[in-house]
């Protein structure tokens, strides 16, 4: 994929059945294109096929090119050998834009950005430059909206100035958004996947009147104290509408959360003729927030959520069959949510921050000292109780326990309680203790259509039965895609794990000797995590510490708890350190 940095090309090596022994279990590689590294997946006994992971550093190349592998055995217990697998690479092409987001005063000055391409073409390149929202303009070749950029061979890492402004409507009280297009054609561009890159450009109306809570403008509401947490329950999709609608005035909750509130929550529009707000499309915390309310250090009647001792109601309602889930985004920012409290009997289904996810997306959030361990139920975790319909967990953590001390059918796990149709659990961990009956480190799975990728799990696993725990995926039904991701088979006293080989199970040390992203980490760089279309540096989220420590994620303003108090042997190289 060229100049993509991280990127990783699957060379499928076929053969016949090679034995496994401590002589061949491997192979040497080798390989000829600059700035490629091979990481080797080595051959278990009684397998016949292993995909090879390459990592490209970035190295620029300009014309597509083959990469040729030659493989040679490292032992002679094997019945046949290999010898090179070709695959052609074509360079990844696209638009680099200086910013992604530009904000904006409805009556004040311009905004700027430039634009340049990532490498070079093979002939001229247009850049068509757009905006969705009449409220903003784009320094124009024919109408307001519509600018056109021309690259050469010569010219493609020149910036070239775009300037958006904002329009005074001296009308309504609304906030606007428009996503400014950049889309690149000719040269090689067109068939890009890459070619379009998108800058939100934000525009605080001067009518509004009452509270913004949506300062920044992403259309994410802020939320910085536990009234607010708790008033989500009401706006499980996520565009503020049942607060801003006058619902909230007659629920007293949400009208201390949320008092004096703008027109759409002071979302911004989307760019729609009606201008009515539609740019809310969820929460974000901007502050820590402990659930011990009284401060003192346990959970008890002084606390805002006792509820009578069955602690937190989960946001959202789920059962068997029928749930109301969680629909939106809820971004973390790096802060934490602490001494979550679960014990309620009456939680059936679905237990945790949130009771379900449907289609939701919990990012860059810290759950730490959780204790859910309820007197029933099932589908228990800290972050949800289950993920449905593509739900999404990328750079979540969770500290404390999460389980039952006896039941049948309970599913626990580290994160949820549940991973399915289509979900993924993305660069996350887990260091909780999990008890049920089918009890895994992160997440037991219903089917194979759970997808986890970058994260471990290191809490201790108890009870269940052989094949329905796991250190890291816990069922006794389906086979769940799994890769890059481990489980420390010491500290969660499991050896398997559902949807992995049992090699993904490391020792401790195994899982922290790494100081980088490298060898059992060299993947995890390599994901697009913050879903812009490309593997950058915005997507590098762990940090690796020491060589006795477990990596934590980079974005957390308070550093989460990494590993048992050991002294600190080896300092990474300095350009390393967060």
């Amino acid at each position: 994929q060229g100049n993509l940095r991280g990127a990783t090309v699957s060379v499928t090596l076929t053969g016949t059945t090679y034995s496994a022994s401590s002589t061949v279990s491997h192979f040497t590689l080798t390989t000829a294109v600059p700035g490629l590294a091979i990481h080797s997946v080595g051959f278990n006994s009684g397998r016949s096929v292993a995909t090879l992971r390459l990592h490209y550093d970035g190295s620029d190349f300009d014309a597509a090119s083959t990469i040729a592998v030659t493989v040679a055995a490292a032992g002679t217990e094997h019945n046949a050998a290999l010898t090179t697998s070709t695959r052609a690479v074509t360079p990844a092409r696209w638009v680099n834009v200086s910013k992604k987001s530009v904000a904006l005063t409805e009556g004040g000055s311009n905004g700027t950005y430039n634009v340049t391409l990532e490498s070079p073409p093979t002939g001229n390149v247009t850049v068509t430059v757009t905006s969705d929202n009449a409220a903003v303009t784009v320094d124009t070749d024919a109408t307001p909206l519509t600018r056109t950029l021309t690259f050469t061979t010569t010219t493609w890492n020149t910036a070239q100035t775009v300037t958006v402004t904002p329009v005074n409507d001296n009308a309504d009280a609304v906030d606007e958004l428009a996503l400014v297009t950049n889309v690149a054609s000719g040269g090689g561009y067109a068939a890009s996947t890459e070619a379009s890159r998108t800058v939100r450009v934000t525009v605080d109306d001067d009518e509004q009147t009452g509270t913004d809570y949506d300062v920044d403008d992403d259309g994410l509401i802020e939320i910085s104290t536990h009234a607010q947490l708790n008033a989500i329950r009401w706006d499980l999709d996520g565009n503020g509408s049942s607060l801003n609608s006058g619902y909230a005035t007659t629920t007293a909750t949400t009208t201390v959360a949320f008092p004096s509130i703008a027109v759409g929550m002071g979302c911004p529009d989307g760019g729609d003729s009606n201008q009515t707000p539609d740019g809310c499309k969820g929460y974000e915390l901007a502050a820590n927030i402990d659930l011990d309310t009284d401060g003192d250090g346990s959970a008890d009647s002084g606390d805002a959520y006792w509820n009578g001792g069955n602690g937190w109601d989960p946001i959202g309602v789920a059962t068997k069959k029928n749930d109301t889930s969680y629909t939106a985004v809820f971004r973390g920012n790096g802060y934490t949510i602490s001494n979550l409290y679960v014990r309620s009997s009456v939680v059936k289904y679905g237990g945790g921050l949130f009771a379900s996810l449907r289609g939701g997306r919990v990012e860059s959030l810290g759950l730490v000292n959780v204790d859910v361990w309820p007197q029933g139920g099932n589908r228990h975790g800290a972050a949800a109780g289950a993920l449905y319909g593509g739900s999404t967990l990328v750079g979540v953590y969770a500290q404390g326990r999460v389980g039952r001390s006896g039941g049948s059918g309970d599913e626990y796990g580290g994160l949820t309680g549940a991973c399915t149709a289509n979900s993924r659990i993305v660069a996350s961990y887990a260091d909780v203790r999990v008890r049920g009956t089918q009890p895994g480190g992160l997440a037991p799975v219903r089917n194979s259509l759970c997808a986890v990728r970058t994260s471990y799990a290191r809490g201790t696993v108890e009870g269940g039965a052989t094949g329905s725990r796991g250190g890291l995926l816990a069922s006794s039904v389906g086979n769940p895609s799994v890769r890059d991701s481990y489980w420390d088979r010491e500290t969660t006293g499991q050896n398997t794990s559902r949807g992995s080989p049992n090699s993904d199970g490391l020792t401790t040390a195994e899982l922290q000797a790494p100081t980088s992203a490298a060898g059992i980490y060299a993947q995890w760089d390599d994901y697009d995590l913050d879903g812009d279309g490309r593997v950058d540096a915005d997507d590098d989220a762990w940090d690796f510490g020491y060589s006795n420590q477990y990596p934590v994620l980079k974005w957390a303003a308070t550093p989460p708890p990494r590993s048992s108090m050991r002294s600190r042997t080896r300092r990474r190289p300095s350009a390393m350190r967060p």
